[in-house]
């Protein structure tokens, strides 16, 4: 053991010299081609696939496990750990695996790991966000080690959004595995250090393929001005989504690196509180929509990598509705719905909103133009526990945040279901339409797209209508790397899966 742990420490230190800022002559970035230093904004927080529900921790998963299943770039379902997959009727799920996938110690992956992996997370005793997800699940089975059948309650084909979870060995203790998992992936882990790194080593034996760059360092640089020098100087040389917007026309012009842009499926939106007497008219929030200038935030704050957008799934889904209704910047029209809704002097709100620069910024773009109507905006910020505690409690009038990779329609469900609403739920701003509900339960009875697209296309026109929220944006994803690596596809949400076939010259 002591030989091993040696052998560790070497590795670690051999890794970070060989990718600690030593550059080519005329600034060529870091020369060991055969290591990836990837640039982050905050440190995971949890690497146990169960409970790590934070945006860091899940693109180390992207990295380090080997789900059943995973999403693709044109937003479906490719398979991952297992081989292939069928739906025999709208409550099962019959999963095959592949025979030869091995955990990283060497054990084979067996479908008694997979059951396993799901019923510890959905224990009575395990603590964990990620449990509501699986509400549908009656039982698991694994009749042969190759085999997985999921036993729902109900049709939801929902599910297959958290089919994506990371498979962990039987008996994984999660006080381990929150900073030294043992996974199948592509990817091991060698270190875990918070707040600063995760080192990562080429699991050579994954059923996948092995990784053609051996080593990957994951670095948190929490500072934006950071991030910018490091990757200018090269010791950082990718990262995906982490460079302010406003730096990234530098690095378009240098021929030393590769920009990658592509449409993207993180949604900014702006949420109401229909309990609140005011903003439960129709009118009033028709009114808002018509005061507020996406195309402006979009050119202005978003550096024109933003599309305005009236709807929540992004541009390719399978679900998306087109020719929905839409709120064009009107001050004269949204006056005029202000008063019909008998507000002809405006009101008082209160917007809530954290301490992130660019929320901020955000907020007071709006409140400025909604201060063109009438409305005077009170811009509330605080620490993001604070802000995110009051959001799902529902202790707020209005607010804005983002939704990132929305997969499966049914999220409708989640934010909408009239049912749904806080403490346990996230329908948070109280919406109620009995159409709605019809229709969402209509849309997760069955596996067939055919059937379910109408379904949503109605949905959407009766939420874009009725606006609980108000769409603002799906923002552009802006990757930058060094010009000598090879290999990068962009996903929607801005997914790290595409790392393992990449390459560097």
């Amino acid at each position: 053991m002591r030989t091993r742990q040696l052998y560790g420490l070497a590795l670690i230190a051999l890794i970070i010299t060989a990718c600690g800022g030593k550059e080519k002559a005329g600034g060529g970035g870091a020369a060991d081609k055969n290591t990836l230093v990837i640039g982050l904004t905050s440190s995971p927080t949890n690497l146990d696939s169960r409970v790590g529900n934070d945006n860091p921790s899940g693109r180390m998963f992207d990295l380090i496990y080997d789900p059943l299943l995973n999403v693709t770039p044109n937003m479906d379902y490719a398979p991952y750990l297992a081989e292939k997959w069928e739906t025999p009727d709208d409550k099962t799920i019959v999963f095959h695996l592949h025979a030869n996938a091995k955990f990283q110690n060497g054990q084979p992956v067996k479908a008694a790991d997979v059951k396993w992996t799901y019923d510890s997370l959905l224990a009575d005793s395990f603590v964990s966000p990620k449990k509501s997800g699986y509400a549908a699940v009656d039982h698991i089975e694994a009749p042969d080690d190759h085999t997985v059948i999921f036993k729902l309650k109900e049709p939801n084909p929902g599910l297959f959004d958290n089919l994506n979870l990371g498979i962990l060995p039987t008996g994984a203790d999660t006080n381990v595995f929150k900073t030294k998992p043992i996974t199948s992936g592509p990817y091991q882990v060698v270190d875990f250090r918070a707040d600063d790194r995760v080192v990562l080593q080429a699991f050579d034996q994954y059923e996948g393929g092995a990784p053609k760059i051996k080593n990957v360092i994951v670095r948190t640089i929490p500072d934006a001005t950071t991030r910018v020098l490091e990757l200018r100087r090269g010791s950082i040389n990718f990262e995906v989504n982490a460079i302010p917007f406003e730096n990234v026309a530098e690095f378009d012009k240098n021929p030393d690196f590769k920009v990658v842009k592509s449409p993207g499926s993180v949604y900014q939106y702006i949420a109401f509180n229909l309990r609140d007497p005011i903003l439960s008219k129709k009118l009033v929030r028709q009114a808002i929509a018509h005061a507020i200038d996406r195309e402006r935030i979009c050119r202005d704050l978003q550096r024109g990598y933003a599309t305005p957008t009236d709807t929540m799934f992004a541009q390719g889904h399978w679900a998306r509705a087109d020719n929905l209704p839409t709120y064009p910047y009107d001050p004269k029209k949204a006056r005029q719905l202000l008063a019909q809704a008998g507000y002809p002097n405006g009101f008082s709100v209160v917007f809530k909103t954290s301490t992130d620069v660019e929320a901020n910024s955000r907020a007071e773009a709006i409140q400025q133009m909604l201060k063109q109507v009438g409305i005077n905006m009170q811009i509330q910020s605080n620490e993001t526990s604070t802000f995110l505690a009051d959001i799902q409690k529902g202790n707020f009038q209005m607010y804005s945040l983002s939704r990132n990779g929305i997969q499966d329609p049914d999220f409708y469900y989640i934010i909408f279901y009239s049912k749904n609403v806080p403490p346990e739920g996230q329908n948070r701003g109280y919406y109620k339409n009995p159409r709605v509900d019809q229709l969402i339960m209509q849309g997760r009875s069955t596996f067939d797209r055919a059937k379910r697209k109408p379904v949503y296309v109605e949905i959407q026109k009766i939420v874009q209508e009725d606006l609980p929220y108000l769409s603002l944006y799906l923002q552009t994803n802006v990757a930058i790397m060094r010009n000598n690596v090879d290999g990068y596809v962009q996903y929607p949400a801005g997914f790290l899966l595409s790392v393992p076939k990449m390459s560097m010259r």
